[in-house]
C-alpha cells in the first residue's frame, strides 16, 4: 500500500498533464503506477465539490450528535480522503484534497475552541492542519497559507511581518537551486517565492492613503525598497537558473514598488505611465534577447524554432511516437558461409 506516488510516477503524472494526455493512456499508464489525477479545471470544480461533501457530513454529524459533531465530521472527512487515496490511488485530483484540508481544519477548530479564542492561537492551529494537509498531498497551495498563518501566529508588528515574509521569500528563493526528485516540492518553493513578497508589501503598505516619501522618514522608505532589493534578487535568480518563479516574482514586486511611489515625483498619471512603458518595453526588450539562446531551462523563443529543444518535451515525444509492439526481426541481406559450390560462399542465393 503506497501513501504517495514515487518520484518517478509522479514526474509520469506531471508530464501526462503538461501534455494534456490522461493517464491511462499510453505510455504514461505503464509508469505511473494506477495512479489519477485530473487537470486544473476539474481539479478546481473536483475540489468544490469535495468541499460541498464535507459540509453535509459536518450538518449529518451535527444533527447526530450535536456534542463532539466537529471531531466525528473532521475524522470521518479526513478518513474518507485517505480512502481515495491508498484504494483508489487519487493523487492531485481536488476532491481528496478538499477533503482532507476541511477534516484537518474541523479538527483545528475544535482544539481552538478549546484552548480559547484568541487569533494567535487560532492562527497556530490553522497553520498546523495547513501544514500536514500540504505536506501529506504535496499541494504548494495549502503550504503557502500554512506559512502565511505562521506569520500571522507571530503577532508581530506590520513592518516586521513584512520582514519575515520577505526573509521565508529569501530563504524559499535559496532552496530552490536544488534539484528536487519530485515536482511537488519544487512548485512548493516557487510559490513562496512569488507569494511572499506580496504578502510583505501588503502587509507593510497602507492600505488607503499614498505615503509623501518627499516628507518621509527612513523607516516609510523600507516599504519601496524592500521590495525593489527583492525584484533585483528574485530576476538574478530566474535568469541564471532559467525559471519562471523568480522572474514573476521580480516584476510583482516591481509593480508594488511601482505603486507604492505613485505620488513620489507629483507627475500626471499620462505622463508616468508613457515612462514606466518605456522603461518595461526596454527591460523586455533586454530581458527577450538574452533570453533567446536556450542552453537550459526556459527560452523566449518558440521550441519549434530551436535546435536543442528541452529534454523533457523530447522524451516525451519519442515515448508517444515509440509503437508498443516490439519491431519484427529483418531478414539477413547476407549469409556468410554455406555454399553449396564454389567456395566462399557462393551459393547463387543473393
Amino acid at each position: 500500500m503506497k501513501l504517495r506516488p514515487t518520484p518517478s510516477e509522479e514526474r509520469w503524472l506531471t508530464l501526462a498533464r503538461r501534455l494534456r494526455r490522461s493517464p491511462r493512456a499510453a505510455p504514461f499508464d505503464a509508469n505511473t503506477g494506477g495512479w489519477r489525477s485530473a487537470n486544473l479545471p476539474s481539479r478546481c470544480m473536483f475540489f468544490v465539490l469535495g468541499l460541498i461533501a464535507a459540509g453535509m457530513i459536518a450538518i449529518i454529524t451535527g444533527f447526530l450528535s450535536p456534542t463532539g459533531g466537529v471531531v466525528i465530521s473532521g475524522l470521518v472527512s479526513i478518513a474518507a480522503a485517505e480512502w481515495l487515496i491508498l484504494r483508489r490511488r487519487h493523487f492531485a485530483s481536488g476532491i481528496e484534497e478538499a477533503l482532507e484540508v476541511a477534516g484537518l481544519t474541523m479538527l483545528a477548530y475544535e482544539c481552538w475552541s478549546r484552548a480559547g479564542w484568541t487569533e494567535s492561537m487560532g492562527a497556530r492551529f490553522l497553520c498546523v492542519a495547513l501544514a500536514i494537509a500540504g505536506l501529506r498531498l504535496l499541494n504548494p497551495l495549502f503550504t503557502t497559507l500554512a506559512v502565511l498563518a505562521l506569520v500571522v501566529a507571530l503577532h508581530a508588528t506590520a513592518l516586521t511581518a513584512g520582514i519575515v515574509c520577505y526573509g521565508l521569500g529569501l530563504a524559499a528563493l535559496g532552496a530552490g537551486s536544488y534539484r528536487f526528485r519530485r515536482p511537488s516540492h519544487d512548485l512548493m518553493f516557487d510559490a513562496l517565492v512569488v507569494a511572499m513578497p506580496v504578502a510583505g508589501y501588503l502587509w507593510t503598505a497602507s492600505p488607503t492613503v499614498a505615503t509623501d516619501y518627499r516628507h518621509a522618514g527612513p523607516s516609510a522608505w523600507l516599504v519601496p525598497t524592500l521590495p525593489l532589493l527583492y525584484s533585483a534578487f528574485t530576476v538574478t535568480a530566474g535568469l541564471l537558473r532559467r525559471t519562471h518563479a523568480p522572474i514573476i516574482a521580480s516584476m510583482l514586486c516591481v509593480a508594488c514598488a511601482a505603486y507604492e511611489l505613485r505620488k513620489l515625483t507629483g507627475l500626471s498619471l499620462e505622463t508616468r505611465l508613457v515612462v514606466w512603458g518605456c522603461i518595461l518595453l526596454f527591460a523586455s526588450i533586454a530581458l527577450e534577447r538574452y533570453l533567446r539562446s536556450a542552453p537550459d531551462g526556459i527560452t523566449s523563443r518558440q521550441l519549434r524554432a530551436t535546435r536543442d529543444p528541452p529534454g523533457i518535451l523530447g522524451m516525451a515525444g519519442s515515448a508517444i511516437l515509440t509503437p508498443n509492439a516490439a519491431p519484427a526481426n529483418s531478414a539477413p541481406s547476407f549469409e556468410g558461409g554455406g555454399g553449396r559450390f564454389g567456395g566462399g560462399g557462393a551459393s547463387g542465393q543473393f
